[in-house]
């Protein structure tokens, strides 16, 4: 029998081929293309004939035609290749096929190469039917166990190529059809027989798995695929096709069902939970743990996508693992939580050629023992750090009083580490004298435990208190071993404390003083005034000094007053125009007579300084504290300057009080060279209380209460020092401008006002006051009608006997206050102006008034002279509202 050739070959592949979904094609020896099947043709756009005419590098649009190339020379070798390329479609896009040649024997030479390109860019074509005909195909490649056979449609009989007949091991003779026929069992043989029938017949192509029975008595398992080959005319001229040997296929696919049922078998019986997921995330299979696990039936779950049945996972490490393990080819694992079963799971992805095997473990109660063993560790973590984290003191020391142990808190309160004084005795470097050391240290030891507060010392030499509670450590025959001590610093404490007794007794000062300067204010009003309406109509000389001596001595006790309150309640002091040259003279005098001879003065001034506005009275103690301050840091003598000078601050400008403002200053600076203060002490030297002098002889207020009146003037203080090389304090003040404060020189005018019989309503409890207020206004030109509170005050005004032109009010009485007096008349008799006073400060009761229609404000003991002036001007700036505006327009404001 003839032996087939390459074309005889390619009849046989064309048939099987033809319509298949990969692109199939045959190359000769010489590289060129003999054939190409539908799905090549179509993805290159030519026909059937005009592919034989095409150069195979033409068609291929791979980014490596050389190494394409080299895949071809080596399976027209003999060597069955494949691999995959990456290249450009016509329309530009990307793609990625695996391409498999296979060497096309004939009497075991190379005929040819069969090759297959599957273009595995899109999922849906891993469809089972192209997979199982990919495996196929790249069996029959490697034509090892591949033949051809046809069969005439008239005459029936069989041919087959040489391999064809290898396989069944049949002869070389020229008919082989009873032979071929006689190859299949009774069992087999109608089903193929009428498969071929339909094909020689009516064209219906087949494609078969059968067991057929060589010459020598084998049984084998092979699939024929076949299709009928028709004339020009349409007429069924044979059926030809492919065989192949599948023997091995079918005992692979045998043993691997064994394999699965004995692994699903095997699966069922673990209690760990195994499922499998294919590459669309559908789930396979689930094991009985897993179903358990998921909390589903298994029905509920096999064929179901895994995110649809569980979608929580999605956004969960869960999700991630699973990608990973697909992205890389490597197992992934993951531990977490999953809400919606409350449980913890522990889970391993591995992939496989089909998608993932996902293997679980329910960790819950490993996470429950997990989280109490951190939990413990935590707690014995903190246990053992516990004494190095408090913020006592924890020391341990033998009965000897030797340290054992000593905590960070330890070093911190006391200066010394840990490695500078285990081993040493704690009452030799802790305690100035161990007299108390040691009557607790006896106490302990007989009662086991002992509570009480010590004083110690820092390794810099201050004192520290302590709160000691201490215990008796006993060892395992209850023997005592050593003394565990926890020591709390309570020194900050303990001066908190004073500071608060001391801050409550100046409180309790203040307020006695306050009531004190209002009954004193009362008492000298009436004084003052009576004194100066005598010397007003005296005209012996002698008399009238001894009126002007008196004044002179009532004003010096209203100063003393204000002083008084200045201190103990804070209460400004007056805003006049000051003389700073003369403010340097008391100061430079004071300097002289305070100074002892060890300490000489240097003084640096203008020949002319200039003012400055405020209460020159405060301003000197500022001054003198400084320069009493500076002779007690030179004991042994030495240089004190005085120095004073304009500055104009035009930026930021910090002080030790606060950043000053842009202007110009009057600074006074007093300079020692002295001992000095170190950066720890400058901190604190402002504090109230705070003094480095011996007890007994400093308060601690005299720098505090300085830098408060320095910022209550808008001015500042400004420190510098250096240990052992001085100190300079600098006094800052703003300089006084036209206008900008009270004179000073207002009592000196001789000139009374005089009114023109306008009627004033004086109301005051004190009944002094009272009267000699009416005196002083009806001697010079007004009316006057008198209430003691104001209720008796509205009464008057209201009772319409005699009309209201003025209302002077104390601020401070009985049944109705000067407040409440002032807002009624506000509200109800708005045409009559208010001049309030007070006997407590000139300015307490400023914030209260504001919106109660009062005019002025008049500051007890105020002068004959201050009344007329107010009431004067209170009348004359009311006639002038109501010239402009009207009565209309005064009622309403």
């Amino acid at each position: 029998m003839e032996q087939p050739d390459l074309a005889t070959i390619v009849g046989a592949l064309r048939a099987a081929l033809e319509n298949h979904s990969d692109a199939a094609f045959v190359l000769d020896l010489d590289d060129r293309l003999v054939y190409g099947n539908a799905a090549l043709r179509d993805a290159l756009g030519v026909s059937e004939t005009e592919i034989a005419q095409l150069d195979v590098d033409s068609p291929v649009r791979t980014n490596d035609h050389e190494f394409a190339r080299l895949q071809r020379e080596r399976a027209r070798s003999g060597v069955a290749t494949s691999y995959r390329g990456e290249g450009t479609r016509n329309d530009g896009s990307s793609f990625v096929t695996d391409v498999s040649l296979s060497p096309i024997r004939i009497d075991d030479s190379v005929a040819g190469v069969l090759g297959i390109a599957r273009d595995v860019t899109a999922e849906a074509e891993r469809a089972s039917e192209s997979r199982e005909s990919e495996k196929l195909l790249r069996f029959a490649g490697r034509l090892a166990r591949f033949g051809g056979w046809s069969v005439d449609a008239q005459s029936r009989r069989v041919d087959m190529t040489h391999d064809t007949r290898r396989i069944f091991g049949l002869p070389g003779l020229p008919d082989i059809t009873e032979l071929a026929w006689g190859l299949h069992p009774p069992t087999e043989f109608e089903r193929f027989a009428a498969a071929l029938e339909r094909c020689l017949t009516d064209g219906v192509p087949f494609d078969l798995e059968s067991v057929m029975v060589t010459t020598s008595g084998a049984e084998i398992w092979v699939r024929t695929i076949g299709e009928a080959e028709r004339s020009s005319d349409g007429t069924i001229i044979r059926a030809h096709g492919a065989v192949w040997d599948i023997s091995d296929q079918v005992a692979a696919r045998r043993r691997e069902t064994e394999l699965e049922e004995r692994l699903a078998a095997t699966l069922n019986t673990i209690s760990d939970g195994i499922a499998f997921l294919d590459l669309d995330w559908r789930i396979t299979f689930v094991n009985p743990p897993a179903v358990r696990m998921f909390g589903r039936p298994e029905e509920e779950l096999v064929g179901h996508v895994a995110w649809d049945l569980f979608p929580a996972a999605l956004k969960s490490g869960f999700y991630s693992a699973f990608v990973e393990a697909l992205a890389t080819l490597e197992k992934s694992n993951y531990r977490g939580f999953y809400g919606e079963t409350g449980r913890w799971f522990d889970v391993t992805a591995y992939p496989t050629p089909t998608g993932l095997a996902i293997y679980l473990r329910d960790v819950t109660a490993e996470e429950a023992a997990r989280v109490e063993a951190e939990k413990a560790q935590e707690r014995i973590a903190q246990q053992a750090a516990l004494l190095d984290i408090a913020n006592d003191a924890i020391i341990v020391r033998d009965l000897d009083g030797r340290i054992e142990y000593w905590n960070r808190a330890a070093e911190q309160i006391y200066g010394w580490s840990a490695e500078e004084v285990l081993g040493r005795k704690a009452s030799e470097f802790m305690y100035e004298q161990s007299d108390g050391f040691d009557a607790a240290t006896a106490e302990v030891l007989r009662q086991g435990v002992y509570a009480v507060e010590l004083e110690q010392r820092h390794r810099s030499g201050r004192r520290i208190i302590a709160d000691c509670r201490w215990q008796l450590v006993r060892d395992e025959s209850g023997q005592p071993r050593s003394i565990m001590a926890v020591n709390s610093d309570i020194t900050e404490y303990r001066r908190e404390q004073e500071l608060s007794a001391r801050a409550q007794r100046l409180e309790s000062l203040g307020t006695l003083a306050g009531g004190i300067a209002h009954d004193l204010n009362n008492v000298l009003t009436p004084i003052l005034m009576s004194v100066q309406l005598l010397e007003h109509d005296e005209a012996d000389s002698d008399r009238r000094e001894l009126l002007e001596a008196i004044e002179t001595a009532v004003k010096r006790g209203a100063e003393m007053v204000r002083q008084v309150l200045s201190f103990a309640r804070g209460v400004e002091g007056r805003r006049i125009a000051v003389d700073l040259d003369r403010l340097l003279d008391d100061l430079v005098a004071f300097a002289k007579e305070a100074l002892p001879s060890s300490i000489s003065l240097e003084v640096d001034r203008p020949a002319r300084f200039g003012g400055a506005v405020g209460d020159p009275t405060q301003m000197l103690q500022v001054l003198i504290n400084l320069v009493s301050n500076a002779r007690d840091a030179m004991p042994a003598g030495g240089t004190l300057r005085v120095n004073a000078r304009v500055l104009d601050i035009i930026g930021p400008y910090a002080t030790v009080s606060h950043d000053v403002p842009t202007g110009t200053y009057a600074v006074i600076s007093v300079e020692d060279s002295g001992t000095g203060m170190p950066a720890d002490i400058a901190q604190k030297i402002f504090e109230p209380f705070f003094t480095t002098k011996e007890h007994g002889r400093g308060t601690g207020l005299g720098l505090a209460t300085s830098l408060a009146i320095a910022r209550s003037h808008g001015g500042f203080m400004q420190l510098s020092t250096e240990e052992g090389r001085g100190t300079r304090f600098d006094l800052g003040l703003p300089m006084a401008t036209t206008g900008a404060a009270e004179s000073n020189q207002a009592d000196d005018e001789t000139a009374f006002s005089h009114g023109n019989g306008e009627v004033v309503l004086v109301v005051d409890d004190e009944l002094a006051i009272l009267q000699v207020c009416r005196q002083t206004l009806e001697a010079h030109g007004y009316r006057t009608l008198g209430a003691s509170n104001g209720s008796e005050a509205i009464r008057v005004i209201e009772d319409g006997a005699t009309r209201v032109d003025l209302l002077l009010t104390d601020m401070m009485m009985p049944v109705m206050d000067g407040a409440e007096t002032s807002a009624y008349v506000e509200e109800h008799h708005p045409d009559i102006p208010i001049i309030a006073a007070s006997g407590l400060t000139a300015h307490a009761n400023v914030t209260d008034a504001v919106g109660m229609g009062i005019s002025r404000f008049l500051p007890k003991p105020y002068t004959a002279r201050v009344l007329l002036q107010a009431v004067h001007d209170t009348l004359a700036e009311h006639r002038e509202r109501m010239r402009r505006h009207g009565p209309e327009t005064e009622a309403r404001k």
